[in-house]
C-alpha cells in the first residue's frame, strides 16, 4: 500500500512539473462517461438484435411465400381483361405477404445490415426488385389475339416467379376463361413448354398441327368443339391458300377424346367441305361462325 500511495505522488508531481493540474485534467473528463458509453453500447445491441429478428422474419416470409406459390390452385389466379391483355394478379393473401418481406428487406437495406445473413439471398433479393416492377402494381400480362385467341407472352414471368409453375396455372385460368386458346406459330420454347404439359391435362382437349397447338377446354358442348374446331381448320386453310388438304394424323392430330366426340368420319368430312368452302369464301376465322360443321 505504502508503494502504491508512493507512486501516485510521484505521477502527480511529475504532471506537477509538467504544468499540468490534476484537477484541471479530471475536469476535462466527461461527466459520467462510463454511463453514456455503456448506454451507447447497449443500444448498439438492441439495434443489431432487433436487425437480426428482422432477418430472420425475412426468412420466415419466404419460406412462407414459396410454399404458397408451390401450392397455388390455378383457379385463384384472377386475370383482369383490359383491351387486348390479360393481367395477372395472384392472390390477396401471397401479395400481402410479398410486400410485408419487401418492407423489412428494405429496413435491411437501409441500416446496412448484412444481407448475406437472408437466406435464399439471391432468391430474396430478386423477389425484391420483382416486386417494384412486376408484383405491386400487378404488371405481369398476356397478350390476347381476340377472336383467334392467340396468346403471347411478350415479358414472360418475373424470375422471382420462375419454378412454381405459374405459367402453367395463368394458362390453364385462360383456358377456362376463353374456352379455347391457340399457341403462336412462333411461340417461345417457354411458352411452347406449357402447352405441351397442358395436353397431358385430362381436362383439355387439343388439335395439334405442325406449327401451333389448339387447346379446347373440355367441359364444353360437343357442338361448341366442332366449331371451335371446324373455324381452327378453315384458318389453316385461309392463312395457306395453297396448302394441300389436312391429314388426320398427319398434319392434323386430335387427342383421342376429342377424335371419339367428333368421329373420325365427321372430322375427315369436315376436312373435305372447309377445304373447299375456303376456296370461294374469304372471311376472317372466328368472327363469323354461321358456317354449318355438321
Amino acid at each position: 500500500m505504502r508503494d502504491l500511495i508512493f507512486k501516485v505522488l510521484r505521477e502527480e508531481a511529475e504532471m506537477a512539473e509538467m504544468g499540468i493540474k490534476v484537477s484541471r485534467l479530471k475536469s476535462l473528463q466527461p461527466k459520467q462517461y462510463l454511463v453514456k458509453t455503456t448506454k451507447k453500447e447497449e443500444r448498439a445491441a438492441e439495434e443489431k438484435k432487433r436487425l437480426k429478428t428482422i432477418t430472420e422474419k425475412v426468412n420466415t416470409l419466404f419460406s412462407q411465400i414459396s410454399d404458397d406459390l408451390k401450392n397455388l390452385n390455378w383457379e385463384d389466379i384472377y386475370l383482369h381483361p383490359k383491351g387486348e391483355f390479360f393481367y395477372v394478379i395472384l392472390p390477396s393473401k401471397i401479395k400481402t405477404k410479398m410486400k410485408r418481406l419487401v418492407d423489412l428487406y428494405g429496413e435491411l437495406v437501409e441500416n446496412d445490415y448484412p444481407i448475406n445473413l437472408v437466406s435464399p439471398r439471391e432468391k430474396i433479393e430478386q423477389l425484391y426488385y420483382d416486386y417494384f416492377d412486376f408484383l405491386e402494381n400487378d404488371f405481369i400480362y398476356v397478350y390476347v389475339d381476340k377472336p383467334r385467341n392467340r396468346t403471347h407472352f411478350p415479358k414472360g414471368l418475373p424470375n422471382s416467379l420462375l419454378g412454381y409453375n405459374i405459367g402453367i396455372k395463368i394458362y390453364k385460368q385462360m383456358l377456362n376463361t376463353l374456352n379455347f386458346i391457340q399457341s403462336e406459330p412462333n411461340a417461345t420454347k417457354e411458352v411452347q413448354a406449357i402447352y405441351r404439359k397442358l395436353i397431358e391435362s385430362p381436362d383439355v382437349n387439343c388439335v395439334i398441327y405442325k406449327d401451333l397447338v389448339l387447346l379446347i377446354k373440355k367441359s364444353i358442348t360437343k357442338d361448341e368443339k366442332i366449331k371451335i374446331v371446324g373455324e381452327s381448320i378453315y384458318e389453316r386453310y385461309q392463312t395457306r391458300p395453297t396448302s394441300k388438304k389436312l391429314v388426320i394424323n398427319q398434319s392434323i392430330v386430335l387427342d383421342s377424346s376429342l377424335m371419339r366426340e367428333i368421329g373420325e368420319n365427321r372430322l375427315q368430312s369436315m376436312i373435305d367441305d372447309i377445304y373447299y368452302y375456303s376456296k370461294d369464301n374469304f372471311r376472317v376465322p372466328f368472327e363469323d361462325t354461321d358456317y354449318d360443321y355438321f
